[in-house]
Order: structure tokens, then C-alpha cells, then sequence
């Protein structure tokens, strides 16, 4: 049976990362990603900032054609800026043209998984490598007597295990790999977000239609929102509320019809671009999904031979706009650590010493950021989202 160098469990943006910054370093490694994620499924985290270009550019050159093309045909939008009613009720803008890297994206990001996935294939067989990619379910993973991880997968049904040397856990927030060998998760301040698809059915021949293509940022008294336009033909746009697991609000969210009403009641701008344009929100939403900080109590051990990236070893607020960024960055410096380790360049001291670094660095600037956004909102601060998630910051 054959044995890889490296098994990596999750073909997200971390995961693909990973993968495509190990074999630029190390062209002869044997490297298996495995993943069973749906293209075709909405899957939400959509900002992709302007500075990503530099890292996509650095994993596969052809990534950033590939999505300007995508851009071309409509598969993702620009993104202008971000315009956010924060510390106070008024929209303060930050145009995308301050920023030396120029405008970032709005994705279907689904679509972009998939391109990084089809872009781990293309490397490998362009290379000749050992290296592939494979549509499966982890299942377990356990350590063999001769000290090589045996991981089991399931393939349409069929039952079927792969070996490998080093295990990579980019499975996301749930760390489905290093939760089984020991590893807890740190869940440090909850949070969920529950999210909706509308799609404009307005369209006016003079004033045309929705074309705010700025990520917008609402405070509002239960916690706060955002929104961005994804698709042109037709309008297309996400909402997202984030708000206490505990709050009265995360209840009615539940229900479209709750949503709706906390939509109306509770943000401005939001809404107001909403029934301008005609938005209803479509069959099957709103969905939740956990978007609160969590940490792993250890996210690598070169001696065992593993390690977690991405989501899996740290997770981010939203708020923070790090997460898309964060995963890519991650995933690439993680790559070369292993291409290193393999080529015995660094040892297991150094793999871990290297990487217990740069994950508190990155710990304590997110730390850092959240504590300053969330502090200065003081419109709110005797309600009792605010209250909790400043505290938060106080304690963390």
C-alpha cells in the first residue's frame, strides 16, 4: 500500500494552501488531499481582500487569471470598499482605491474552493508529482504500530484507508482530526451568525439596479450585520446577523419570518437597501453557523507528526475580517514548514518552536483587533450583546 509523505484532511482555502505551498518547496513530494465538499452548495465567507493576490499569485500563478475571468463572466464580484455604520448611526466609507493592493472580491465561494482544489490537481500532474487529490468522507485516523497514520475515508459508500506519514487537520472550526488524537477545543467567546440569500426581483430602466458593491457594516442593539452584493444577473446579495448564542434574538433568527423582522427593526442601511431594491429573501433561509473565536490547546506536534491549520487551529470573529486572509497566509507558511521538516532543513524542535510563534503572533493581533472594534461601540454599550462581547475582550 502506498505510503504518502503527507495526508492532508480538508480541501478548503487552508487545506489547498497547504498543499499548493508544499509541493512549490518540495516539487517530489507524495501529498494526498482529501475532501468531499459540495461545489455546487452555498458556502458562506465570501470577502476575499485585495492583498490575497500576492499570496494566489505566490501558490499558482495561473489563480489570479483564472479569477479574473471568473470576475469576467460574473462568478464573483468586485468589491469597492467597505462602508460601515460602526461607533456611530452614519456610514463612514474606505474606498478600495486607499488601498495599495487595489479592490478585493466578493465570491461564490463554493466556486473559489473549487478553483484552489482544481489547481491542487493541475500541480500535481504538471509536476509529475506524487501528489493528488481525492473526493472521500474522513472517516477516523489512529496511529500504526510502525508509527504511520492509518486514515480511514469513505468513497461512495466503500470503506477504504490511506497511509501516510504526516497528518494535516484542515478539516475547519470542527478539527475533526486533531480532536481524535488528543486535542481539545477552546471555545473563547460564542457567536453565531445566521445568514440569508435575497435576490433583487426590482429592475428599473432609468436608475437600473443594485450596484453597491461595497461590503456594508451595521451596529445594532442585539449585535450587528453585514451585507454584500455576490451576483449581478440577477442581483444577488448576503445578509448576515451575528448575535449571542444566549440573546433572545438568536431564537426568533431561526425563522425567515423572525429574520426579517430583526432585519427591519434593528438595522438602516441594511434594510434600506433591501426594500429598495426589492429583495426577497429565498426558500431555505436563514441558516446559522457558529462564527465565535476558538482555539485548539495544541494545534501541532512534529514528533506524532501532525498539525492543524486554518480554522481548525485558530478561529476567528468575523469581525476581524481575517479569516479568508489568515486561512491562505496559514496554509502557505505551514506548506513550506513541512517541505522543510521533510527535507530535514529544520528539525521537530524547530518545526514546533517555528510554528508556536507565528500562531501566537497571529492570536495576538486578531486579540488585539477585536478588543479595539468591539470597545468602540458605545451607542450600545448598556445592551446586552455589547455588554457580553466587551467583556469578552476584557477577559481574553
Amino acid at each position: 500500500m502506498t505510503v504518502y509523505q503527507v495526508a492532508i484532511i480538508g480541501g478548503g482555502v487552508s487545506g489547498c494552501a497547504t498543499a499548493l505551498s508544499l509541493c512549490r518547496n518540495l516539487p517530489e513530494v507524495s501529498c494526498l488531499v482529501i475532501d468531499n465538499a459540495n461545489p455546487l452548495m452555498f458556502k458562506i465567507g465570501e470577502s476575499l481582500p485585495p492583498e490575497s493576490g500576492r499570496i494566489l499569485q505566490y501558490l499558482d500563478p495561473s489563480l489570479t487569471d483564472s479569477l479574473s475571468r471568473m470576475v469576467s463572466r460574473g462568478e464573483h464580484t468586485v468589491c469597492t470598499g467597505n462602508a460601515s455604520a460602526w461607533s456611530s448611526p452614519i456610514l463612514e466609507e474606505r474606498h478600495a482605491i486607499m488601498n495599495p493592493f487595489g479592490h478585493g472580491l466578493h465570491l461564490n465561494r463554493a466556486a473559489f474552493d473549487e478553483l484552489l482544489r482544481n489547481s491542487v490537481r493541475d500541480v500535481g500532474s504538471r509536476k509529475r508529482s506524487a501528489s493528488a487529490f481525492t473526493i472521500a468522507t474522513f472517516k477516523g485516523v489512529r496511529k500504526g504500530s510502525d508509527g504511520i497514520w492509518n486514515i480511514e475515508i469513505d468513497v461512495d459508500g466503500e470503506k477504504d484507508l490511506v497511509r501516510a506519514e504526516w497528518v494535516i487537520d484542515a478539516t475547519g472550526r470542527k478539527a475533526s482530526v486533531a480532536t481524535k488524537v488528543d486535542s481539545r477545543i477552546n471555545s473563547r467567546s460564542p457567536l453565531l451568525a445566521f445568514y440569508g440569500i435575497f435576490i433583487s426581483e426590482s429592475y428599473e430602466e432609468v436608475q437600473g439596479n443594485d450596484n453597491d458593491r461595497r461590503t456594508l457594516i451595521e451596529a445594532a442593539i442585539d449585535g450587528w450585520w453585514y451585507s454584500s452584493l455576490i451576483c449581478h444577473n440577477p442581483c444577488t446579495r448576503i445578509v448576515v446577523f451575528h448575535t449571542l448564542p444566549t440573546h433572545p434574538s438568536a431564537k426568533s433568527s431561526r425563522r425567515s419570518a423572525g429574520f426579517l423582522d430583526q432585519l427591519q427593526a434593528s438595522s438602516t442601511h441594511i434594510s434600506d437597501i433591501i426594500t429598495k431594491w426589492d429583495y426577497r429573501l429565498q426558500k431555505g433561509y436563514p441558516c446559522c453557523t457558529a462564527a465565535g473565536s476558538s482555539t485548539l490547546d495544541r494545534a501541532y506536534n512534529s514528533s506524532q507528526r501532525w498539525a492543524a491549520v486554518g480554522d481548525a487551529a485558530m478561529a476567528f470573529d468575523p469581525l476581524s475580517s481575517q479569516g479568508m486572509m489568515t486561512a491562505l497566509e496559514m496554509g502557505t507558511y505551514i506548506g513550506l514548514q513541512l517541505a522543510q521538516r521533510l527535507s530535514k532543513e529544520i528539525t521537530d524542535d524547530e518545526f514546533d518552536r517555528n510554528l508556536g510563534e507565528t500562531y501566537a503572533q497571529v492570536q495576538a493581533e486578531y486579540e488585539k483587533n477585536r478588543t479595539y472594534y468591539y470597545s468602540i461601540v458605545k451607542r450600545f454599550s448598556e445592551e446586552m450583546f455589547w455588554k457580553n462581547v466587551v467583556g469578552d475582550t476584557a477577559t481574553n
